[in-house]
């Protein structure tokens, strides 16, 4: 059994370089590797299945029980969700969403005794993609500035444009968001900790991980996160704590505080991480790679910076042209509406803020890697 892992953990490995080898020269994935890849997974799915045929007959001894084939099922499902919910929030393009689901997907066939299989390998997977991956472009970014004419100036023009980031987050409209938000996630993290500590077998399994609450809410933040600012939010929140704060007194004063202590607790972690993830992190990896495109350099494919998508989400000039803006680039109606709003402005040549494509297979492989080297994830060795 141990001889197919391995097999298969070289041939993937051959694979995945591959993709890797074409993201970087081209910053696109093609359907064509996605498809060679589902041929390899189901190839030696296929050999899986014929080992614990040979294992039940009693052919040998060391083989993955049906159970196995369950536990991956469920895995796959976490993948294929997680991908999705990556591309659906503008966080990857569709190519690199679906190597990622084909590459958590291969874990347990490279490794079928991992750790944290099936329920919670994906996200140890992703936490070793992003937090690898952001620590690289943020040591690669302060590095460069180090190696500028003139290094202070760098690092000056750099806290300006972090106290510019912030001043924009500290509007007058952002702190009623700010403040809605946190009244809405307290009762959210309230709800968690009530299912977690009162519900029993696998819904109370779901529900007592908040790693995962927060992966879905952090990567899906740019959608949701105005429903937590909503007025009918506020009000549901502000009778349900009421009914909690009442109703607990009688009936459950033991938990009463230590419930909403954890519910306290949970919100300032995310807020933590929402803060220096989405808005510090995001806004200092894409400064580097921003560039400045006229209506002539405008074609499809482009990449939106998150500023720009903002920016346009909210205008109405474009009723709703922008609400999905995904990193797979504009697309043509996307850029012919565009060119036609810039040609009508009234500034001298003016130009559009874009990103350049940043090729991501890489980290999805290098995650790959840590997940299997260490059965853990990197943020557990940098506490």
């Amino acid at each position: 059994m141990k001889n197919i892992s391995l097999a298969f953990l070289a041939v993937f490995t051959a694979w995945c370089l591959s993709v890797v080898s074409r993201d970087m020269a081209t910053r696109k994935i093609p359907n064509a590797h996605i498809k060679t890849g589902v041929k390899l997974f189901a190839g030696f799915l296929a050999v899986f299945l014929l080992y614990t045929a040979l294992g039940y007959s009693g052919r040998v001894q060391n083989f993955p029980n049906y159970s196995f084939y369950l536990l991956l099922g469920i895995h796959i499902l976490w993948s294929a969700l997680a991908g999705i919910i990556l591309w659906y929030a503008e966080i990857w393009p569709a190519g690199d969403a679906k190597f990622f689901i084909l590459v958590s997907s291969s874990l347990p066939l490279a490794n079928p005794a991992l750790r944290n299989f099936p329920n919670y390998l994906f996200l140890n997977l992703l936490i070793n993609i992003f937090v690898a991956a952001s620590l690289w472009a943020l040591g690669s970014f302060l590095a460069s500035g180090f190696q500028t004419a003139s290094p202070s100036d760098f690092f000056a023009e750099l806290w300006n444009d972090v106290k510019k980031r912030m001043g924009s987050l500290a509007e007058g409209k952002n702190k009623l968001f700010a403040a809605a938000s946190i009244l809405n996630m307290g009762f959210l993290f309230l709800l968690q900790q009530i299912f977690a500590m009162e519900a029993r077998g696998l819904i109370s399994r779901f529900f007592y991980n908040t790693n995962i609450l927060f992966f879905f809410m952090f990567i899906l933040w740019d959608k949701i996160g105005g429903v937590f600012a909503s007025r009918r939010w506020m009000y549901i929140s502000a009778v349900s704590y009421a009914v909690y704060f009442i109703a607990g007194f009688f009936l459950f004063p033991d938990h009463l505080w230590l419930l909403a202590l954890g519910a306290v607790t949970n919100v300032f972690r995310f807020s933590v991480l929402l803060f220096f993830g989405r808005f510090m992190l995001e806004f200092l990896m894409e400064k580097k790679d921003i560039q400045y495109l006229t209506v002539r350099e405008l074609e499809p494919g482009v990449v939106l910076s998150a500023k720009a998508a903002r920016t346009l989400r909210e205008n109405p000039a474009f009723e709703g042209a922008f609400d999905d803006s995904f990193r797979d680039g504009l697309s043509v109606d996307q850029v012919d509406e565009l060119k036609m709003w810039m040609a009508q402005l009234k500034v001298h040549e003016p130009k559009i803020e874009v990103v350049r494509g940043r090729p991501f297979a890489l980290w999805i492989f290098a995650g790959a890697v840590l997940s299997l080297l260490l059965d853990s994830n990197i943020a557990r060795f940098l506490r």
